[in-house]
């Protein structure tokens, strides 16, 4: 099998080096360019950067699914996943790949980016099926790393191709305006109905634009709109002419209203509604649309990757998504919702583009769970990476096709053993 080749062939010396290796954090700052006249590409986005921090990170992402019980390490879908990520990695370290034509190079990390949205999909559809405790802990964190790498590729693709999406100074308020009117213009098509409107107050709005990515405060924007709308839309429908009565007088006064305010250091957006937000889309859940379907099953196919570029709207839907993605650089975004007071959204962002990302931070005691489990902590050496290449043996056993016996490393070159794992595309 393909795994199995993977497997045999990994730089295992390099790799568990990864595995102890820290994370580079970036900023807004270094995904924005330094004027409007400079064509060069911003720090984060040169291929010597990413070709050096996406494998520690997909690295990581290994570690935290090797924090999962040996019986679900085996499920098809999770041993994909780990091993798609070990071949990308191969793919990320290979030599050639920083020669190669900005063209090629591009469209490896289009392929790459393609990975990393169908993988994430993936884990929730896995993830999700299980009943453990800590299965909300584990998503927070694979989301937090996996976003992070997700934007990295994002904001590749998108200098390269020229899609103006890069980090640069934006008015909140336009961003707004277009969310507001992108997510009552899908409601009204899926429902084919008339959506309420949301006033947008923006009298105690600065001027002063914020450095920010446009898609990403457009999404986070969009889906709280979408949060707040929707009760509207699928509520409980009258029963008694009280309930006529109350539902006519919020007829005749602004239900939503959407107020954005700030000053020097930081911005904000204050969504109120007269309704309650519908409580299951505020917890972890598998991609769906509007009606509850689920959207993207065709993820769950380990022959061929689902190549539709609506995934990729499609991994970032959902009330999580947006906490996910606010908190990113040190923003925040929350909720107060209660029957009969309504409900109240409000995300906050603060204006020093040089804070860096949110990352996990409890990766050692979670890596050494595996190992536990399989009665190998005292094989951890004197050294972290030699501690990370028992780590890393442990999970390569528990996802390897004959778990009957103890995975073995061997010495290979590691020229050859990267082409072996990349192949010849």
């Amino acid at each position: 099998m393909l795994q199995s080749q993977i497997i045999n062939v990994l730089p295992h010396r390099i790799i568990a080096s990864l595995w102890a290796k820290q994370e580079t954090r970036i900023s807004l700052s270094h995904l924005s360019k330094l004027n409007t006249l400079n064509e060069q590409q911003p720090a984060a986005t040169t291929p010597a950067f990413i070709c050096n921090e996406l494998p520690t990170r997909y690295t990581h992402m290994l570690r935290l699914l090797s924090t999962l019980s040996p019986e679900a390490l085996q499920s098809p879908i999770i041993r994909h996943v780990a091993h798609s990520y070990l071949r990308d990695i191969c793919t990320l370290l290979h030599p050639s790949l920083k020669e190669t034509s900005p063209k090629a190079f591009t469209n490896v990390l289009s392929d790459l980016r393609q990975r990393q949205t169908t993988n994430l999909i993936r884990l929730k559809y896995a993830l999700l099926s299980s009943s453990s405790t800590n299965t909300t802990t584990l998503l927070d964190n694979i989301n937090t790393i996996g976003t992070g790498i997700y934007l990295l590729l994002d904001q590749y693709v998108s200098f390269d191709s020229n899609q103006n999406d890069h980090a640069q100074p934006i008015r909140p308020e336009q961003i707004a305006h277009e969310a507001v009117s992108d997510a009552r213009h899908t409601l009204s098509t899926a429902f084919n109905t008339k959506i309420p409107t949301i006033e947008i107050i923006e009298k105690d709005m600065p001027r002063e634009p914020i450095t920010y990515i446009p898609s990403v405060l457009h999404r986070i924007l969009y889906e709280t709109s979408l949060l707040a709308l929707k009760p509207h839309v699928l509520g409980p429908k009258a029963s008694g002419w009280l309930d006529w009565l109350r539902r006519d007088f919020r007829r005749q006064r602004p239900t939503l209203s959407m107020r954005l305010f700030g000053g020097p250091t930081s911005i904000g957006f204050r969504l109120e509604s007269t309704e309650q937000l519908i409580t299951t889309d505020l917890v972890h859940d598998i991609p769906r649309d509007l009606l509850g379907i689920p959207s993207c099953p065709s993820v769950l196919s380990t022959i061929l990757d689902d190549r539709s570029p609506m995934l990729h709207t499609t991994l970032l839907t959902g009330w999580r998504a947006a906490k996910q993605l606010a908190s990113h650089w040190g923003g925040h975004l929350d909720h107060v919702s209660a029957d009969g007071l309504g409900s109240t959204l409000y995300l906050a962002l603060d204006r020093d583009p040089s804070l860096v990302e949110r990352y996990p931070t409890s990766f050692v005691k979670a890596s050494e769970q595996l190992l536990r489990q399989q009665g190998r902590l005292s094989a951890i050496g004197v050294t972290s990476v030699q501690a990370a290449a028992v780590q890393l043996d442990a999970f390569l056993y528990a996802i390897s096709d004959q778990p009957q016996t103890w995975y073995e490393r061997q010495s290979h070159h590691h020229s050859v053993s990267l082409m072996a794992a990349v192949g010849n595309t």
